[in-house]
């Protein structure tokens, strides 16, 4: 949204109109402007590329962006909240360590946040465990279900990966309580993302460009890869950082975090570089209404036809059931997603929507 457009929708008051609905999108979460509690991005400075024009990023081929006022058409259009709060099961034990071999071991904590276990490495993805998915984890939509990991259970981390800098992904507050647990823990994200994790406290912190990778341990590599989405944290800030998936690679096939996406061929590009995913943690949520969410988000159809252009063995699904973000109903996701399984035919037993704080012991690649 342009400048232009947040005067004319009314400044200050238009953004605070629909505060609550739309702040883990970024869009109209200007009510505080201070990039050291986490709540703006500095622009990103580089060379140009082929996602990048010197001050802004984009998706390949660029897509169109949602206007300010589509999110006011979508506020006043939405149907009335249902959501209830939901209790979580016992939390379950965790290994310090998974070091046996080929083992791969993924909890889901909630939303987007899952745990990676595997070859002696602790892999956080997109870490919330705030009470709200915005500014200080304190505004925007609530948490209606507790984290599947209570907070002080964590064993020690050694990876945080950050897919983008939305606020359902990009929690300062969790990131600055896990700082304060392990500060050399390394941390992975887009371009542009790294001062706040910084003030935060990490010591070890990387940004990195579509396509690139580096070792996270002697078996295990992890390389950023191209997503179709958007970032901000502001309304003047929209693309100035960059957002990605993260490909692991080891010798026991690669596995996917995708972060927010929509469908399309760049999963098929994904594949081609890699081969064969063993596993993809895809998103199944936040897909209504469509004319609106098309635009950021896959629907659960969607994911399904990315996972095969993957040709992953095993697939989560991710982004749902923790915050209302859209207009779906709170139990959708996973109902539609494994409707969509049916439909095409495929075993359940490989696509799943855990319960916050269930496990997958994930099987090896077949054959």
């Amino acid at each position: 949204m342009s400048r232009r457009g947040w005067r004319r929708a009314g400044g200050a008051l238009g953004g605070l109109a629909v505060l609550g609905a739309v702040t883990a999108y970024g869009i109209g979460t200007g009510a505080f402007g201070f990039d050291g509690l986490g709540l703006s991005a500095r622009p990103y400075r580089g060379p140009v590329s082929d996602h990048f024009d010197g001050r802004r990023f984009h998706d390949i081929p660029p897509a169109p962006r949602t206007s300010f006022f589509d999110v006011l058409r979508w506020q006043t259009e939405r149907p009335a909240d249902t959501w209830r709060d939901q209790p979580v099961a016992a939390h379950p034990a965790l290994p310090e360590r998974v070091d046996n071999g080929a083992q791969l071991l993924v909890t889901f904590v909630n939303h987007s946040t899952v745990l990676i276990q595997h070859r002696g490495l602790n892999i956080l993805a997109d870490p919330v465990w705030s009470e709200h998915a915005g500014p200080l984890g304190r505004f925007g939509p609530k948490r209606h279900t507790p984290p599947g990991i209570a907070f002080d259970a964590l064993p020690p981390i050694d990876v945080i990966v950050l897919t983008h800098n939305h606020y359902d992904h990009f929690d300062v507050p969790t990131l600055a309580r896990l700082a304060a647990r392990r500060p050399q823990t390394m941390v992975v994200t887009g371009l542009g993302n790294g001062a706040p994790l910084r003030r935060a406290g990490f010591t070890n912190v990387h940004e990195m460009d579509w396509w690139q990778g580096m070792p996270l341990n002697a078996a295990v590599g992890v390389t950023a890869v191209p997503m179709r989405h958007w970032s901000e944290r502001m309304p003047w800030n929209a693309n100035a950082t960059l957002w990605e998936g993260f490909v692991f690679t080891s010798p026991d096939g690669p596995v996917l975090v995708s972060g927010d996406t929509t469908g399309g061929s760049h999963f098929a590009r994904i594949r081609q570089r890699f081969g064969r995913f063993r596993f993809a943690a895809l998103p199944i949520g936040a897909y209504e209404p469509r004319w609106f969410m098309h635009l950021s988000h896959m629907a659960p159809d969607e994911t399904v036809a990315s996972a095969l252009m993957l040709e992953a063995a095993s697939t989560l699904g991710v982004h749902f059931g923790t915050f209302r973000l859209s207009d779906e109903a709170q139990f959708a996701p996973p109902r539609d997603f494994a409707e969509a399984v049916r439909q095409r035919g495929l075993d359940p037993a490989n696509y799943r929507a855990l319960r916050p704080g269930e496990q997958w012991d994930v099987p090896p690649l077949p054959g």
